[in-house]
């Protein structure tokens, strides 16, 4: 019995997903933990196409035209998640993070089946960790990216397990194979790049059927011609053509390694270390090419290392920097790696996944310096687009993060309109959001008011972690909402709590309507936490000014007000404007 063939323990397999999962985990709550609901950035240029099919506008031949995104990428399998979403969610950012997440979930399980039962339990937890590494976070963090690369790397995932389960099977291993390439195709410009790995893998694993080579031709004539179509014919000045004099030759080990160093979400310039990585991880995959076995899983490792490889090359003909999000599809080039480390004999097998487990573990310590996207889903930015007709210069830059920002009511006329994103039915209104469109203010006190993440330090209100209110003993601040009419419920929240070294044996905290006859109190004890809470639905329809109030103490010890809210919910009627 070979190596491959030994039985695994069940108590080893318990260890193997236990370890995987953590990888995931984190990134989830990483995920579902920052950021607010409120569309930004790119989103800008999908609003046009996505209305057009709520409205019943959308003709075939517009829809494949305008599909297209950014002068190079095909959006044909997206659009219409973005249609359903704003159609059925109005379209929230939770519901394209969630379906980012199972992509990579459902292509790190096609990659992992692909693999023998005894070496797959080994490789798990390290794809897992490439797969939702900290690296990635930008894609994971913004719905666009999740989706282009979630689809498109899950086409190329799927046919390298067509490759390995289905190689006696030519008809259905070229049908796999031809709608894996689709799906790349239709998601992201560099799924393109599966069509010649995939050609090659076909020829590699000595498929003759002319049947089996007509599904593939056939799926790659429909994966390509939406290209072929408006790069050549419609568009043949777009960005897809202008090949810089600037291949880069550095640059393709620069991607390569991109996935293991750290400050990727702000610096696009060429790095020396990861340059290392990458030639490193090339000079490793020359060794395996020359002293490797063959063999179906040798085909489908090369078929990750190919398609990262060609995307590296691509990115490196058409784009003067390295953008965070290219991070993401090198991964496949690792975990291809991982794969053909597995066909050595077991010494160097182990010494190979450890090597590229380590590296995967390096830029795990950090996540924040690899993020990009996330300010602008801001509660600053979810605030400026909320209230777009009175917005200040400022919030354009909150919103739309690129050079010159951009006017809110660009995204928000239509999006209210249509009562989309932070306009549907469920909202979100945090204090700290609103410092930016200037609708909270301090009362004249000796002592100051602030936001903060540590409860002593000020910090920045226009970032995306959402940050507690500091109110020292007498201090006040006052808050201006515009509530919606038909209002199905209406509420401020916040918990409050004595920050550490208060002697007092309770204190007392307040929130009043100004000028109005409501209002809340709440004592707070030593080191305890009490809910403050205030129905707004009686001002449904009207503004409202809020005054949240620390009362007079003899301590020198402020309340802290966690992440003051108000939290609405309109009826059906209202929020009806996507149907």
């Amino acid at each position: 019995m070979s190596g491959d063939e030994k039985p695994v323990s069940q108590g080893a397999k318990a260890v193997a997903i236990a370890l995987a999962l953590l990888a995931p985990a984190r990134m989830a709550w990483i995920v579902f933990t920052y950021g607010e609901n409120n569309l930004s950035n790119d989103y800008l240029n999908r609003l046009p196409l996505v209305l057009s099919m709520l409205d019943g506008t959308c003709s075939l031949g517009r829809f494949v035209r305008e599909a297209w995104i950014g002068g190079a990428h095909s959006g044909l399998a997206i659009y219409p998640i973005y249609y359903l979403n704003a159609r059925f969610f109005h379209w929230s950012v939770w519901v394209e993070l969630a379906l980012g997440l199972a992509l990579v979930a459902a292509t790190l399980v096609l990659l992992t089946l692909a693999i023998p039962d005894r070496v797959r339990w080994l490789l798990l937890p390290p794809l897992a960790l490439l797969l939702f590494s900290t690296s990635r976070v930008t894609v994971f963090t913004f719905g666009e990216c999740a989706l282009q690369y979630g689809f498109a790397q899950l086409g190329v995932a799927t046919g390298v397990y067509a490759l390995v389960k289905w190689r006696e099977r030519p008809l259905a291993l070229a049908a796999a194979l031809a709608i894996g390439g689709i799906l790349a195709s239709w998601s992201w410009g560099g799924g393109v790049m599966a069509w010649p790995v995939f050609a090659t893998a076909l020829l590699a694993s000595r498929v003759r059927s002319l049947r089996a080579w007509a599904i593939f031709v056939g799926g790659a004539t429909v994966g390509i011609a939406q290209y072929v179509w408006i790069i050549f014919f419609q568009a043949p000045g777009a960005g897809a053509m202008k090949m810089s004099s600037n291949l880069k030759i550095r640059g393709i080990p620069d991607l390569l390694g991109r996935p293991f160093i750290g400050g990727i979400g702000h610096y696009y310039g060429p790095s020396l270390q990861s340059q290392a990585i990458g030639l490193a991880g090339l000079a490793v995959l020359i060794v395996l090419l020359v002293r490797g076995r063959g063999g179906a899983r040798r085909v489908s490792a090369l078929v990750l290392v190919g398609w990262s490889v060609l995307v590296a090359i691509q990115v490196a003909m058409l784009r003067s920097e390295i953008a965070p999000w290219y991070a993401n599809p090198m991964a496949f080039f690792w975990a291809g790696l991982a794969i053909l480390f597995t066909l050595t004999p077991v010494p160097v097998r182990e010494t190979g996944i450890a090597g590229v487990a380590f590296l995967s573990l390096i830029p795990q310590r950090t996540w924040e310096d690899k993020s990009f996207y996330l300010p602008s889903r801001s509660p600053a930015s979810a605030a400026c687009l909320r209230e777009w007709r009175t917005a200040p210069p400022e919030c354009g830059a909150l919103l739309i993060q690129w050079i010159g920002g951009g006017d809110p009511a660009w995204l928000g006329e239509p999006l209210e309109r249509k009562h989309l994103s932070v306009f549907g039915p469920r909202r979100t209104y945090l204090l700290q959001g609103d410092v930016a469109v200037r609708r909270v203010a301090m009362e004249d006190s000796i002592e100051r008011a602030f936001l903060s993440r540590d409860d002593r330090a000020p910090a920045d209100p226009n970032g995306f972690r959402r940050l507690d209110l500091v109110l020292a003993a007498g201090a006040a601040v006052t808050w201006r909402i515009d509530l919606p009419p038909n209002l199905r419920s209406a509420r401020f929240l916040t918990r409050v709590r004595a920050a550490p070294g208060d002697e007092m044996l309770a204190r007392g905290a307040r929130v009043d309507v100004v000028g109005g006859t409501t209002g809340a109190r709440v004592f707070v004890p030593a080191e305890s936490r009490q809910t403050l809470s205030l129905d707004l639905r009686p001002y449904a329809g009207g503004s409202v000014t809020l005054r949240l109030l620390s009362e007079e103490a003899k301590s020198t010890v402020p309340l802290l007000f966690e992440a003051p809210r108000v939290e609405l919910e309109i009826t059906r009627e209202t929020a009806r404007g996507a149907s």
